[in-house]
């Protein structure tokens, strides 16, 4: 989908509007690709690539804003993203690759699973049970982010770990 701004918009809406009046109802149902003007065609590659331009101007004053959050706002805007509740808890939720806590209070959970409340508030929850990990209140941990979204959590120290989701 090419998001478009402004004249370019008025463009492609008022040629959409154009072709249906000139070739009617009856004849549009009826139409196969071979029956579309050539004039019309020209038109419509014209008004797409106006409104791509446009983006891409946008865009590229994008590239010069150096905060990720900031960047990321300026390429939504400039692509026509409207602004959603989604995409604000997106850049609240950008975490580093790697956080290090103290583990306030340890809940063990079935199948020899943890939930974990840390000292900053988050509360994690293993999704891997390891004999050799055992968590306890005031441990030093780390949580690192791995592919795909994935987490693992370890005792600082230790290069076992096992995965892990934040709950909260």
């Amino acid at each position: 989908m090419i998001a478009t701004n402004g004249r370019c918009t008025n463009y492609i809406a008022g040629m959409a509007l154009v072709y249906v009046i000139i070739i009617g109802p009856s004849t549009a149902r009826n139409c196969s690709m071979q029956k579309i003007s050539p004039a019309f065609t020209l038109a419509m590659i014209f008004a797409l690539k106006c409104a791509q331009g446009q983006d891409l101007h946008a865009m590229q004053a994008c590239t010069q804003l150096s905060d990720d959050a900031t960047r990321l706002s300026c390429y939504d805007a400039a692509m026509g993203v409207p602004k959603s509740a989604g995409t604000a808890k997106l850049h609240s939720a950008i975490e580093p690759k790697n956080v290090s806590a103290h583990v306030r209070e340890v809940t063990p959970l079935p199948a020899g699973l943890y939930r974990l409340t840390l000292d900053n508030g988050q509360v994690w929850e293993t999704t891997q049970a390891d004999s050799a990990l055992v968590f306890r209140a005031n441990d030093a941990i780390v949580i690192s982010r791995g592919l795909l979204g994935s987490n693992q959590v370890a005792l600082s120290g230790h290069t076992t770990s096992v995965g892990a989701i934040r709950k909260q």
